[in-house]
This record gives structure tokens, C-alpha cells and sequence, in this order.
């Protein structure tokens, strides 16, 4: 879905795109805000994260080889990688206390996915099972993963495959609430569609929603932010990460509403 010039100024989303928006995940296990982040504002973060995966796999290419060319890493946490248009995008939160409730808390440092160049096809898989397996009806979503695309996702760089509706499918082993790898013969009876979507846009999913990453034919790799966010309720009420250790200029880069958010706090050395 796209977003309106005047959401985009006022970084305010209208009460109907919301609406829409929290259904479709809802619906469907996901939603995508096209373009939500001008491609400029995320060129310093592109080449940060660049920099950061070469300095990593230019010393391990084994572990890449491993994975089948799909790597990644957590950077760390200090500009330009907690820029506020990706730690606490107003879009993104909106929709998160409206899919999750407004006591929702996210994890740092967060993640990154890249497909490298000659990346082979992933197992269809869920990042996160069914609270309940037992249970054969899905609850409503308790854990969503964002992810900001850096780069443009095409058929060729191997955008994600997606199922939609999948969140809703309990288990249909044990197996699968192990290791929540789906078999091909199950995938194969449910429609899938890949996620074409240019960089800046915003991927917003259920994490029990069956997708892979795809094949990359270029010369290029493809990268995508990834934030997990949780329901209040999986949150003991003393929950809290001490970044005593972390720079007080890093420190000073969090808002007020991004420390409660991340539960983010200092603790006072004696």
C-alpha cells in the first residue's frame, strides 16, 4: 500500500490507512508500506551495513558458503544504524500499537538480511511458531518482525517469497513446531506470491508467516533491516537492558520514546 503525500509530510497515517493496514496483517500475515523511507535518507545506513558485512564475511567466507550465500549481522548501536526513521518510524509504530497494543516492545541491537550474489533458494519456514500448537485455532499475532528495505527487491536479487494467510495454518507436525521448516509437499497446496518492492519500503509481518528468501542472479547483494517486536504481555513487568557500557554519545541518541519502547536504561555505578 502507498502512503499519501500529507501522511508522508506529516508523518501522521490517516485513521482509514491504519485501519487497512492492521487488517491486511490481520488477513493476510503481512503488510507492505511502499516507499515509506525516501531511498536518499537510507543511503549512509546502505553503505554503513556494506561495510560492516564485508569486513565480516571477507575473513569467514566458509560461514557464508554454509548458509548458502544468505548472511547478515547486528550492527551496533549508534548512528547511523539507530537513526530514528528506522528505530522508532512513526509509520511503523502506529501500526505496531495498533496490531499489538501501545505497551509493545521491540529488541536492540537488531538485525540485518542479505541475499548475496548466487544465493541459492531457502526452506520455506516461519520465524516464530503458534504460542499454543496445541491449540488448532491461531491466536492473534504476538510477535512481528519489520523489515526496511535498503535495496530495490526484485524477481532477479531474489525478493522474498511470501505465504499469505499462512499465520493462520497450525502445524501439521511435530517436526515443524521444532524446527519451523514447512515441507515442500505442504507449501506446494498454498499460493505465494514474491515481495517486488523498492528501497524505503516497509515490510510489516506476523513472524509465524511462512516466506524464504529467493535467488540472487545479479552481481549485487540485497539487504533488509530487521526489527522484532513483541505484545506486552510476553514482557515481565522488571524488564529492562542496561546500556551503562554503551558511549554517552550513542546514549544521547535515543529518545525518550525509543528507550521506553526498547526498555532501554542506565544504570548508575557506585
Amino acid at each position: 500500500m502507498k502512503l499519501s503525500i500529507e501522511e508522508h509530510k506529516a508523518g501522521v497515517l490517516k485513521k482509514s490507512t491504519k485501519t487497512l493496514a492492521t487488517q491486511l496483517i490481520y488477513d493476510q500475515g503481512f503488510v507492505v508500506l511502499e516507499k515509506a523511507i525516501s531511498r536518499n535518507a537510507l543511503k549512509q545506513v546502505r553503505s554503513a551495513i556494506n561495510k560492516a558485512l564485508t569486513l565480516k564475511y571477507d575473513s569467514n567466507t566458509q560461514d557464508l558458503f554454509d548458509r548458502q550465500n544468505h548472511g547478515g549481522l547486528s550492527p551496533s548501536l549508534s548512528m547511523p544504524f539507530t537513526d530514528p526513521m528506522i528505530i522508532e518510524n512513526p509509520f511503523i509504530f502506529q501500526i505496531l500499537g495498533s496490531v499489538l497494543g501501545e505497551r509493545f516492545f521491540g529488541c536492540l541491537p537488531y538485525g540485518c538480511n542479505t541475499s548475496f550474489p548466487g544465493s541459492r533458494e531457502q526452506n520455506v519456514h516461519r520465524d516464530c511458531g503458534h504460542l499454543f500448537p496445541e491449540i488448532k485455532v491461531p491466536v492473534p499475532p504476538i510477535l512481528i518482525v519489520v523489515n526496511i528495505a535498503l535495496d530495490d527487491f526484485k524477481i532477479e536479487n531474489g525478493a522474498t517469497e511470501i505465504w499469505p494467510g499462512s499465520h493462520f495454518l497450525v502445524d501439521g507436525e511435530k517436526d515443524e513446531s521444532l524446527t519451523l521448516k514447512i515441507p515442500s509437499e505442504r507449501s506446494l497446496e498454498q499460493i505465494s506470491k514474491q515481495l517486488i518492492m523498492p528501497a524505503g519500503s516497509i515490510l510489516i509481518r506476523d513472524m509465524r508467516t511462512w516466506h524464504r528468501g529467493m535467488p540472487n542472479r545479479t552481481e549485487q547483494s540485497r539487504t533488509m533491516l530487521s526489527i522484532v517486536y513483541y505484545r506486552q504481555y510476553l514482557l515481565p513487568d522488571n524488564f529492562l537492558v542496561d546500556l551503562s557500557d554503551l558511549p554517552e554519545k550513542s546514549w544521547a541518541q535515543f529518545s525518550q520514546r525509543a528507550r521506553a519502547v526498547y526498555r532501554l536504561t542506565r544504570v548508575k555505578k557506585s
